[in-house]
């Protein structure tokens, strides 16, 4: 199972500003090895995002504890946008529909995509999107390979999140790619995973035409509980 990046972040601390406060940003580039802070950014402010949804799909997954029990049920739409301006592609991740079963109360504390070794990456999320909460920050690996949408404070449901925006130099995408989603369980503090696979990444070659057969919901749900870090 793809491990979680052990990255640490720092919160913001003070605001220099009022009119930054309340500027919206456009996306900004996340290089390798990188952190940047997330203000939300929308097509009006960054018209390069503006663009034709190529492909869609939303994944429904379920949350168990090592007994078997169901904690969480919930919708990850993957979608890959293809930009009107510069023709490149930018994939968008949502988390949607989530509830909470059997009177447990959970939270995801972040979520990280992978598949984006060698390319660019200009990285926000959309605040004219539907969806309740952003991420605050956005992280990359040394490797450049993972991304991860880090909340401020846990998203919990019925929340769902605003959809994440990751514009790529990119022109084809495969579904090679890998969802991975951080989870507290708020009553316990137990941490717990779920992985999803089968989401768009970039490619270097064009999506077999045999993945188009299999639709939406393509994959289901792995979740399993660790022990919760010190410190």
């Amino acid at each position: 199972m793809l491990k979680r990046l052990s990255i640490h972040f720092s919160k913001l601390t003070a605001i220099i500003g009022l009119g930054l406060w309340f500027t919206t940003a456009s996306a900004a580039i996340l290089s390798p090895g990188s952190n940047i802070d997330l203000n939300g950014t929308t097509a009006a402010a960054d018209p390069d995002l503006a663009g034709t949804v190529v492909h869609e799909n939303l994944i429904g997954f379920t949350l168990t504890d090592p007994s078997g029990a169901t904690l969480l049920t919930g919708n990850y739409l993957d979608r890959v946008i293809r930009s009107t301006n510069t023709g490149q592609l930018i994939f968008s991740g949502r988390l949607q529909d989530l509830t909470n079963v059997g009177g447990n109360s959970v939270g995801i504390d972040d979520w990280s995509v992978s598949g984006f070794s060698g390319y660019q990456t200009d990285v926000e999320y959309r605040s004219d999107g539907l969806g309740d909460v952003g991420p605050y920050l956005a992280a990359r690996s040394g490797d450049g390979d993972n991304i991860i949408f880090e909340f401020d404070f846990q998203l919990e449901p019925p929340e769902s999140s605003l959809p994440s925006s990751i514009a790529t130099d990119a022109t084809l995408f495969d579904l090679s790619g890998t969802a991975f989603f951080s989870i507290e369980n708020l009553i316990t503090f137990d941490d717990l995973e779920i992985e999803l696979t089968g989401i768009a990444a970039p490619s270097p070659v064009p999506l077999p035409a045999a993945f188009w057969m299999f639709g939406s919901g393509l994959i289901g749900l792995i979740g399993i509980q660790r022990q919760r870090r010190k410190g």
